[in-house]
């Protein structure tokens, strides 16, 4: 009986500590947590503060210039005479294609 006592005890013992390592890593997760928010606001507020590359800060002031410059009848003309000159190149194209079909067409025969 002195032996199963024993036994149980070193059990219990051994129970004992295991759970005390559950609630170590417990508290430490917990702690972990709590300084979460805190470390995420941070990291937002370095974001924010950060400036973007001196490139895109160029790019921005550029294309703002150009947008504040254009009226919106000026861009729709421009789109307009875009669409025409895409056109024109197709039939262009298409032409060029007939000529050399034609020129070969002749000189097959």
């Amino acid at each position: 009986m002195a032996k199963l006592k024993q036994a149980s005890l070193f059990d219990e013992d051994y129970e004992l500590k295991a759970l005390r390592e559950k609630e170590r890593k417990l508290a430490e997760a917990q702690k972990e947590y709590q300084r979460l928010p805190a470390l995420l606001a941070k990291q937002k507020l370095d974001s924010e503060a950060t400036m973007p590359p001196m490139a895109e800060i160029k790019e921005r002031q550029k294309f703002n210039r150009f947008e504040q410059s254009l009226s919106r009848g000026q861009i729709e003309n421009v789109l307009r005479t875009q669409r025409q000159s895409l056109g024109m190149t197709m039939l262009l194209i298409a032409a060029t294609i007939l000529m050399v079909m034609w020129a070969l067409r002749i000189i097959s025969s």
